[in-house]
Protein backbone atom coordinates (compact mmCIF):
# COMPACT_ATOMS: atom_id res chain seq x y z
CA UNK A 1 0.00 0.00 0.00
CA UNK A 2 2.70 2.52 0.99
CA UNK A 3 4.32 1.25 -2.05
CA UNK A 4 1.65 2.41 -4.87
CA UNK A 5 0.79 5.36 -2.58
CA UNK A 6 4.68 6.81 -3.37
CA UNK A 7 4.65 5.61 -6.38
CA UNK A 8 1.22 7.84 -7.20
CA UNK A 9 3.38 11.01 -5.85
CA UNK A 10 5.60 13.44 -8.21
CA UNK A 11 8.28 15.58 -7.49
CA UNK A 12 7.97 19.24 -5.54
CA UNK A 13 6.04 21.15 -7.67
CA UNK A 14 5.05 24.16 -5.40
CA UNK A 15 5.45 25.23 -1.93
CA UNK A 16 3.08 27.16 0.18
CA UNK A 17 3.27 29.34 3.12
CA UNK A 18 0.46 30.78 5.58
CA UNK A 19 -2.50 31.84 3.87
CA UNK A 20 -1.83 33.22 0.36
CA UNK A 21 1.45 33.09 0.79
CA UNK A 22 1.60 35.20 4.23
CA UNK A 23 2.04 34.32 7.56
CA UNK A 24 1.15 36.73 10.57
CA UNK A 25 3.67 35.83 13.98
CA UNK A 26 3.13 37.52 16.98
CA UNK A 27 5.32 35.17 19.26
CA UNK A 28 8.08 36.75 20.94
CA UNK A 29 10.40 34.08 20.87
CA UNK A 30 11.27 31.54 17.55
CA UNK A 31 9.30 29.77 15.81
CA UNK A 32 9.00 27.56 12.82
CA UNK A 33 7.83 29.01 9.46
CA UNK A 34 4.50 26.84 8.60
CA UNK A 35 5.52 25.54 4.89
CA UNK A 36 3.85 22.86 2.68
CA UNK A 37 5.16 20.84 -0.25
CA UNK A 38 2.39 19.88 -3.20
CA UNK A 39 3.69 17.91 -6.24
CA UNK A 40 1.85 19.30 -9.94
CA UNK A 41 -1.66 16.86 -8.76
CA UNK A 42 -1.92 18.36 -5.63
CA UNK A 43 -0.66 15.90 -3.33
CA UNK A 44 1.06 17.14 -0.41
CA UNK A 45 4.81 15.78 0.38
CA UNK A 46 6.93 15.58 3.12
CA UNK A 47 8.37 19.02 3.76
CA UNK A 48 12.18 18.32 4.89
CA UNK A 49 15.01 19.79 3.03
CA UNK A 50 13.56 23.35 2.43
CA UNK A 51 15.66 25.77 2.62
CA UNK A 52 14.88 29.89 3.96
CA UNK A 53 16.73 33.18 3.07
CA UNK A 54 15.71 36.46 4.37
CA UNK A 55 15.46 39.06 0.90
CA UNK A 56 14.05 41.92 1.95
CA UNK A 57 11.83 44.04 4.35
CA UNK A 58 12.95 44.27 8.14
CA UNK A 59 15.92 42.62 9.25
CA UNK A 60 14.82 39.48 11.00
CA UNK A 61 17.01 36.21 12.00
CA UNK A 62 15.85 33.45 10.18
CA UNK A 63 17.80 30.32 9.99
CA UNK A 64 18.43 28.03 6.81
CA UNK A 65 16.01 25.72 8.22
CA UNK A 66 13.04 27.81 8.91
CA UNK A 67 13.37 29.24 12.78
CA UNK A 68 12.02 32.90 12.28
CA UNK A 69 12.82 35.55 15.48
CA UNK A 70 10.17 39.01 15.40
CA UNK A 71 12.17 41.13 17.66
CA UNK A 72 10.55 43.95 16.25
CA UNK A 73 7.37 44.72 14.43
CA UNK A 74 7.09 44.97 10.34
CA UNK A 75 7.11 43.35 7.30
CA UNK A 76 9.82 40.75 5.95
CA UNK A 77 9.99 39.15 2.74
CA UNK A 78 11.45 35.32 3.02
CA UNK A 79 12.88 32.72 -0.15
CA UNK A 80 11.95 29.13 0.47
CA UNK A 81 13.46 26.52 -1.95
CA UNK A 82 13.28 23.23 -1.98
CA UNK A 83 15.66 21.90 -5.26
CA UNK A 84 14.30 24.21 -8.07
CA UNK A 85 11.24 24.93 -6.64
CA UNK A 86 11.55 28.56 -4.89
CA UNK A 87 8.56 30.92 -3.82
CA UNK A 88 8.43 33.80 -1.75
CA UNK A 89 6.30 34.60 1.02
CA UNK A 90 5.59 37.73 3.29
CA UNK A 91 6.07 37.78 7.39
CA UNK A 92 4.08 40.06 9.16
CA UNK A 93 5.46 40.35 12.56
CA UNK A 94 3.67 41.21 15.30
CA UNK A 95 4.92 40.91 18.76
CA UNK A 96 2.49 39.80 21.13
CA UNK A 97 3.73 40.99 24.75
CA UNK A 98 0.52 40.54 26.54
CA UNK A 99 -3.16 39.91 26.38
CA UNK A 100 -5.12 41.83 28.68
CA UNK A 101 -8.25 39.79 29.67
CA UNK A 102 -9.49 37.09 31.87
CA UNK A 103 -11.47 36.57 34.68
CA UNK A 104 -14.45 35.21 36.65
CA UNK A 105 -17.81 34.93 34.52
CA UNK A 106 -20.97 34.14 36.14
CA UNK A 107 -23.81 33.03 33.48
CA UNK A 108 -27.27 31.80 33.64
CA UNK A 109 -28.61 28.98 30.93
CA UNK A 110 -31.25 30.87 29.13
CA UNK A 111 -29.92 34.37 30.39
CA UNK A 112 -28.57 37.08 27.47
CA UNK A 113 -25.26 36.49 26.14
CA UNK A 114 -21.93 38.02 27.05
CA UNK A 115 -19.09 39.23 25.21
CA UNK A 116 -15.65 37.94 25.25
CA UNK A 117 -13.09 40.81 25.62
CA UNK A 118 -9.95 41.03 24.87
CA UNK A 119 -6.55 43.09 23.87
CA UNK A 120 -3.10 42.06 22.50
CA UNK A 121 -0.64 44.24 23.49
CA UNK A 122 3.04 44.90 22.18
CA UNK A 123 5.62 45.89 24.39
CA UNK A 124 4.80 49.59 25.08
CA UNK A 125 0.99 48.47 25.85
CA UNK A 126 -0.25 49.58 22.47
CA UNK A 127 -3.08 47.59 20.88
CA UNK A 128 -1.62 44.93 18.34
CA UNK A 129 -4.72 44.72 15.63
CA UNK A 130 -3.35 41.73 13.14
CA UNK A 131 -2.98 38.36 14.76
CA UNK A 132 -3.99 34.90 14.47
CA UNK A 133 -5.64 32.95 17.64
CA UNK A 134 -6.32 29.67 19.31
CA UNK A 135 -8.88 29.03 21.67
CA UNK A 136 -10.37 26.16 23.62
CA UNK A 137 -13.57 25.61 26.26
CA UNK A 138 -15.92 22.37 26.88
CA UNK A 139 -18.93 23.30 24.57
CA UNK A 140 -21.14 21.20 26.38
CA UNK A 141 -21.13 24.05 28.60
CA UNK A 142 -20.43 27.17 26.94
CA UNK A 143 -20.85 28.21 23.20
CA UNK A 144 -19.09 31.28 21.35
CA UNK A 145 -20.63 33.00 18.33
CA UNK A 146 -18.85 36.25 17.15
CA UNK A 147 -17.28 36.37 20.42
CA UNK A 148 -20.64 36.10 22.28
CA UNK A 149 -20.57 33.51 25.18
CA UNK A 150 -23.45 31.63 25.37
CA UNK A 151 -24.82 29.43 28.37
CA UNK A 152 -25.44 25.90 26.88
CA UNK A 153 -25.72 23.61 30.48
CA UNK A 154 -24.67 24.14 34.52
CA UNK A 155 -21.32 23.64 34.99
CA UNK A 156 -17.73 24.97 35.38
CA UNK A 157 -14.92 25.56 32.27
CA UNK A 158 -12.14 27.53 31.19
CA UNK A 159 -12.07 29.72 28.29
CA UNK A 160 -8.35 30.15 26.92
CA UNK A 161 -7.38 32.49 24.18
CA UNK A 162 -3.58 31.90 22.71
CA UNK A 163 -1.78 34.20 20.58
CA UNK A 164 1.29 34.21 20.38
CA UNK A 165 3.38 33.12 23.33
CA UNK A 166 0.68 34.72 25.28
CA UNK A 167 -2.95 33.73 26.67
CA UNK A 168 -5.85 35.43 28.44
CA UNK A 169 -7.92 32.90 30.75
CA UNK A 170 -11.45 33.34 31.94
CA UNK A 171 -13.52 30.95 34.74
CA UNK A 172 -16.55 30.60 33.62
CA UNK A 173 -19.63 29.20 35.78
CA UNK A 174 -22.70 28.43 34.70
CA UNK A 175 -25.96 27.99 36.62
CA UNK A 176 -29.13 26.93 36.18
CA UNK A 177 -32.26 28.77 37.64
CA UNK A 178 -34.17 27.70 40.49
CA UNK A 179 -36.64 28.15 43.47
CA UNK A 180 -34.10 26.26 46.44
CA UNK A 181 -31.14 24.19 47.01
CA UNK A 182 -32.76 21.30 48.26
CA UNK A 183 -31.68 17.98 46.88
CA UNK A 184 -28.65 19.46 45.47
CA UNK A 185 -26.09 16.76 44.30
CA UNK A 186 -22.07 16.82 43.68
CA UNK A 187 -21.38 18.75 41.00
CA UNK A 188 -25.14 20.59 40.62
CA UNK A 189 -24.87 24.59 40.26
CA UNK A 190 -28.08 26.67 40.85
CA UNK A 191 -29.15 29.98 41.63
CA UNK A 192 -32.05 31.01 43.13
CA UNK A 193 -33.34 34.38 43.05
CA UNK A 194 -34.19 36.59 46.43
CA UNK A 195 -35.90 40.28 47.04
CA UNK A 196 -35.25 41.50 50.28
CA UNK A 197 -36.55 45.22 51.73
CA UNK A 198 -34.92 47.69 54.23
CA UNK A 199 -34.25 45.74 57.56
CA UNK A 200 -35.25 42.40 55.57
CA UNK A 201 -33.31 39.11 55.10
CA UNK A 202 -33.51 35.44 53.58
CA UNK A 203 -32.19 32.81 54.27
CA UNK A 204 -31.75 29.60 52.01
CA UNK A 205 -30.23 25.90 54.06
CA UNK A 206 -27.00 25.00 52.22
CA UNK A 207 -26.39 20.85 51.63
CA UNK A 208 -24.37 20.05 54.23
CA UNK A 209 -20.49 18.88 53.49
CA UNK A 210 -18.81 17.04 51.70
CA UNK A 211 -18.41 18.01 49.21
CA UNK A 212 -17.56 21.86 49.99
CA UNK A 213 -20.15 24.47 48.25
CA UNK A 214 -19.09 27.40 46.93
CA UNK A 215 -21.31 30.46 47.39
CA UNK A 216 -21.73 33.89 45.73
CA UNK A 217 -24.34 36.52 45.22
CA UNK A 218 -25.02 37.83 41.19
CA UNK A 219 -27.11 41.20 40.30
CA UNK A 220 -30.58 40.09 39.20
CA UNK A 221 -31.74 42.37 36.16
CA UNK A 222 -32.12 45.81 36.12
CA UNK A 223 -30.98 46.32 39.59
CA UNK A 224 -28.05 48.56 40.93
CA UNK A 225 -27.86 46.54 44.63
CA UNK A 226 -28.19 43.36 45.23
CA UNK A 227 -28.44 41.99 48.69
CA UNK A 228 -25.44 41.50 51.37
CA UNK A 229 -24.12 37.82 52.12
CA UNK A 230 -24.25 35.74 55.31
CA UNK A 231 -22.80 32.49 55.97
CA UNK A 232 -24.66 30.84 58.97
CA UNK A 233 -23.04 27.01 60.44
CA UNK A 234 -20.45 26.84 57.76
CA UNK A 235 -16.02 27.19 57.78
CA UNK A 236 -15.98 29.31 54.80
CA UNK A 237 -12.92 30.83 52.93
CA UNK A 238 -13.34 34.27 51.00
CA UNK A 239 -16.07 36.86 51.37
CA UNK A 240 -15.28 40.65 51.26
CA UNK A 241 -11.84 40.73 52.05
CA UNK A 242 -10.95 39.22 48.84
CA UNK A 243 -12.91 41.85 46.96
CA UNK A 244 -15.51 40.02 45.78
CA UNK A 245 -18.65 38.58 47.57
CA UNK A 246 -17.60 34.64 47.43
CA UNK A 247 -16.93 31.95 49.56
CA UNK A 248 -15.61 28.53 49.35
CA UNK A 249 -17.41 26.57 52.43
CA UNK A 250 -17.25 23.28 54.32
CA UNK A 251 -21.27 23.28 55.40
CA UNK A 252 -22.45 21.58 58.65
CA UNK A 253 -25.66 20.21 59.03
CA UNK A 254 -28.20 22.91 58.72
CA UNK A 255 -25.75 25.44 57.35
CA UNK A 256 -27.86 28.33 55.85
CA UNK A 257 -26.72 31.40 53.75
CA UNK A 258 -28.19 34.97 54.48
CA UNK A 259 -29.31 37.37 52.41
CA UNK A 260 -30.24 40.91 54.12
CA UNK A 261 -30.79 44.65 53.31
CA UNK A 262 -29.16 46.54 55.94
CA UNK A 263 -32.19 48.66 57.15
CA UNK A 264 -29.90 52.15 57.45
CA UNK A 265 -28.59 51.50 53.66
CA UNK A 266 -31.27 52.83 51.27
CA UNK A 267 -34.01 51.28 54.01
CA UNK A 268 -37.00 52.54 50.96
CA UNK A 269 -35.44 50.47 48.05
CA UNK A 270 -36.00 46.61 47.49
CA UNK A 271 -32.42 45.10 46.66
CA UNK A 272 -32.64 41.99 44.23
CA UNK A 273 -29.89 39.58 43.61
CA UNK A 274 -29.02 35.86 42.61
CA UNK A 275 -27.38 33.40 45.30
CA UNK A 276 -25.42 31.22 43.18
CA UNK A 277 -24.54 27.82 45.07
CA UNK A 278 -21.87 24.77 43.22
CA UNK A 279 -21.39 22.06 44.86
CA UNK A 280 -18.26 20.58 44.44
CA UNK A 281 -17.79 17.16 42.64
CA UNK A 282 -15.30 15.80 44.89
CA UNK A 283 -14.34 15.44 48.69
CA UNK A 284 -11.22 17.76 47.80
CA UNK A 285 -10.39 19.95 45.12
CA UNK A 286 -6.96 17.56 45.60
CA UNK A 287 -9.15 14.28 45.48
CA UNK A 288 -8.54 11.85 42.64
CA UNK A 289 -11.53 9.57 43.48
CA UNK A 290 -15.14 10.43 42.82
CA UNK A 291 -18.19 11.91 45.65
CA UNK A 292 -20.20 9.13 47.07
CA UNK A 293 -22.84 10.14 45.12
CA UNK A 294 -20.88 9.84 41.80
CA UNK A 295 -19.81 6.30 42.08
CA UNK A 296 -22.70 4.55 40.69
CA UNK A 297 -22.69 6.60 37.39
CA UNK A 298 -19.98 7.36 34.84
CA UNK A 299 -19.11 11.19 34.36
CA UNK A 300 -18.67 12.85 31.17
CA UNK A 301 -14.82 14.06 30.35
CA UNK A 302 -14.59 17.94 29.56
CA UNK A 303 -13.09 17.74 26.29
CA UNK A 304 -11.30 21.10 25.09
CA UNK A 305 -13.17 22.89 21.62
CA UNK A 306 -11.79 24.77 19.07
CA UNK A 307 -14.91 26.55 17.24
Amino acid sequence: MSLALFACQGPPARLVAGIADTVVVNNVTPVQMPMHVFDAGGRELPDSGIRFQWTSGIRVPVSSRGVLHCTAAGDATIRASLGPVVTSFLVRCRPVHDVFGGGVLNLLVGDSSRVLAFAPVDSTGRPVKLFTMGIDYDSAIVTLERWRIHARAPGETGINVYIGDSWAHWLVRVYDRAQSLEGMRPGEYRAVPVRVAGGEMQSLQLPSSPPTVFVTILPDRDTLRVPQLAMLGANCNGGFTTGQPDYWCFALRGASVVAYHPKEDHPKEEWRGIIAVARDKCLSREATAPCPAEVSAPQPVPRPRTP
